[in-house]
């Protein structure tokens, strides 16, 4: 939906997006890689893995933590559905959250709708590697649906399957064992986030707490 403002100008609202791609869970657990110690260590001094020139370290994160994420995530979303302006409400967002404090507090500027699913792969045992959500709560994104890329160990992804299909949300996975955890829709992954921690009960253990898997 859009309103023209007297100004000529043309502001858009947020609707939901039905992004081109089929749901489908076909990972082979056996071939995801596993990222060592070492080399996750080397990507997170030199902001680069697998093709993300952006790269930041985010294993090891608790339930708690993505409890927190999707607090802090839904807010935002509410926010942005409720615009009149969405561009400019992102836009006032990116800016709230650079100035935050803790990097959770800013969902560690991650994408809105995909930041709590990437926080939820780290308590998974996974190390997340990229992520986009393809410019469905505003701006300009060059992927074509909202996901989240991840290396894990067979245990780890084998778990991650499981709530994937209980989400009903889309895990696959390259030749070079790079996994991928994706949506058709922009609240997908923020499902996948919910499911994987209601999978660990009603009460999370606080941030930066370790949770078992």
């Amino acid at each position: 939906m859009s309103t023209l403002l007297a100004q000529g100008a043309v502001t858009m609202q947020w609707r939901p997006h039905s992004y081109p791609v089929a749901i489908a869970q076909a990972l082979d657990v056996d071939r995801v890689a596993a990222l060592s110690d070492v080399d996750a260590n080397e990507a997170g001094e030199s902001g680069y893995l697998a093709g993300n020139q952006m790269y930041q370290d985010l294993r090891g994160y608790s339930w708690g933590d993505v409890a927190a994420a999707l607090e802090i995530e839904r807010r935002f979303i509410a926010r942005l559905q409720a615009a009149d302006d969405l561009d400019n409400e992102a836009r006032q967002i990116d800016d709230e959250r650079l100035d935050c404090f803790e990097p959770s507090d800013g969902l560690w500027e991650l994408d809105v709708g995909v930041a709590a699913a990437t926080i939820a792969l780290s308590a998974l045992g996974a190390t997340p590697v990229g992520s986009c959500n393809a410019g469905g709560f505003g701006g300009h994104h060059q992927a074509r649906h909202p996901y989240v890329a991840f290396y894990a160990n067979a245990g780890a992804a084998e778990l991650i399957l499981a709530l994937a299909q209980a989400a009903d949300v889309g895990l696959r996975g390259d030749e070079s064992g790079l996994a991928q955890l994706y949506g058709a829709g922009d609240l997908d992954l923020v499902r996948f986030a919910e499911t994987a921690l209601k999978s660990q009960g009603s009460t999370p253990h606080p941030p930066g707490s370790s949770a078992a898997i």
